[in-house]
């Protein structure tokens, strides 16, 4: 017996020992780590990245790099985090007024201070930085107002683009929705009517503080509620306005909203997936989104579109920073560089739906791309370029005129954030709806009845038994 268990013990040493080195066989050690902190949904196989960008940089540096990588859901998470130190990362993906944000408060380095200490070489300098500068499509980015001094464009390289609109339903909605503008997330006409019943409980905003913001300004332009004085201001103007007046404003138009009865709720990353299914009929959207909700959709049998009100809108950029607290630098300003490779980005837009700030005439004019596009099913309509980039509705959605006056880049709010996020918690956190006040007051009171009666009971019964 004893001779049995020897056997059994060793057999399952050998078992453990077996299993350990078929583990630790398929681990690879690494020269280097990189550290990324970006959107969720917002890059592509995660698995395919690693491997791509590892045989990248070991072509140009000798080394190898494992990516760790975490995401966050809106720019004011990422911030919280920042400013309160919490965050170790080498490059970071915010969009455009957080990027002001993160320079004015000294977080985040100069590219080319990043290039100068830790690129060696004159020659990898300059094809670094070509590769860097050269893709890049830089039609917005001065809309951004520059702290004296200091140039934010100096400080990040843009990644995708885009706008705020909203996405909809067009098989169940009219043909003619897109003239009620921003009204259509309040399910109300630019009179004030109720566009139709069946909008009520289907509609989700953004959880986000910014656009749910812009929103607001626009839908009051269209109701004609601005505040006085504010009527000729251009959209840049309007979105960026932390007057007490456009505060308050925006503020009763919001609650108005939340407790109309016509939202679901607020969202940020699974809006796509409710206007798919058909749980909601409108989705504020960022255009990225829209259309990867759009082409999923056509796969289910199901129509959705989207379009940018013609009152205004938020157009916006992200970009990728490099943290002054950043461990390995150099590897990110790879990775930058790596993403804006005609052929990465051109794959990245495929996965992720959203604009690449890579200037589309390269793209048009690169093989590569073009091999792509048809793997992804984008007929060729002819020698020089293919479905994905000729003018119709999904190009105009894609690269719209961002010189357009009517689309205004957001900008860091500054020392109004703290007033106007107080403003969005008492958005979030009211409830003027008397009937789920009398409901709630109503299990109360049946509560207490019950707990009344089974007290009654039991003091009856003891009654009871002492007469007894």
């Amino acid at each position: 017996m004893k001779k049995y268990k020897r056997i059994c013990l060793c057999l399952a040493i050998c078992l453990i020992v077996g299993v350990c080195a078929f583990s630790f066989s398929g681990c690879q050690s690494y020269d280097e780590m990189l550290i990324i902190y970006n959107w969720e949904d917002y890059i592509y196989s995660k698995t395919d990245l690693q491997d791509d960008f590892n045989q990248y940089y070991y072509a140009l540096t000798g080394k190898t790099v494992k990516i760790r990588y975490s995401t966050f859901d809106t720019n004011e998470t990422m911030l919280t985090r920042m400013l309160k130190c919490n965050t170790v990362a080498d490059m970071i993906c915010p969009s455009e007024y957080a990027i002001q944000k993160l320079v004015n408060n000294g977080l985040v380095q100069k590219i080319d201070d990043v290039i100068d200490n830790n690129i060696n070489g004159e020659q990898e300098k300059t094809e670094l930085k070509s590769a860097i500068y050269d893709n890049v499509n830089s039609a917005i980015y001065d809309k951004v107002d520059q702290v004296e001094g200091m140039n934010i464009n100096d400080y990040f390289i843009p990644y995708m683009m885009g706008t705020l609109g909203i996405m909809y339903n067009a098989d169940l909605l009219p043909e003619n929705i897109s003239d009620y503008g921003w009204g259509v997330l309040w399910n109300k006409t630019t009179t004030g009517e109720k566009i139709m019943d069946e909008l009520d409980g289907k509609i989700y905003m953004k959880d986000s503080i910014r656009d749910s913001y812009a929103t607001a300004v626009f839908y009051l332009k269209e109701q004609g509620r601005l505040p006085a004085g504010y009527e000729t201001k251009s959209a840049q103007e309007l979105i960026n306005d932390t007057s007490p007046e456009m505060i308050k404003a925006v503020s009763a138009v919001l609650k108005e909203q939340k407790n109309s009865g016509c939202l679901k709720g607020y969202e940020v990353d699974f809006g796509k997936e409710a206007m798919v299914s058909g749980a909601v009929y409108v989705d504020l959207a960022w255009s990225g989104d829209a259309m990867y909700a759009i082409e999923e959709a056509e796969l289910e049998g199901v129509t959705l579109d989207y379009f940018v009100p013609e009152s205004g809108s938020n157009i916006w950029f992200d970009g990728w920073v490099i943290p002054t607290t950043a461990q390995n630098p150099t590897a990110a300003l790879y990775m930058m560089s790596f993403l804006n490779q005609a052929d990465v980005t051109t794959l990245n837009m495929m996965e992720i739906g959203y604009t690449s700030a890579v200037d589309n005439t390269i793209l048009i004019d690169n093989e590569d791309v073009r091999d792509i596009l048809l793997e992804y099913e984008y007929a060729e309509i002819d020698e020089e370029t293919g479905e994905y980039f000729t003018d119709y509705f999904d190009y105009e959605v894609r690269y719209p005129d961002y010189t357009d006056a009517t689309l205004g880049v957001m900008q860091d709010f500054g020392d109004s954030n703290k007033e106007i996020t107080a403003m969005w918690e008492e958005v979030l956190s009211t409830d003027n709806d008397l009937s789920v006040i009398w409901i709630t007051l109503g299990a109360i009171a049946l509560i207490a009845l019950v707990f009344l009666i089974i007290i009654f009971v039991k003091n009856h019964r003891k009654r009871i038994v002492k007469r007894i």
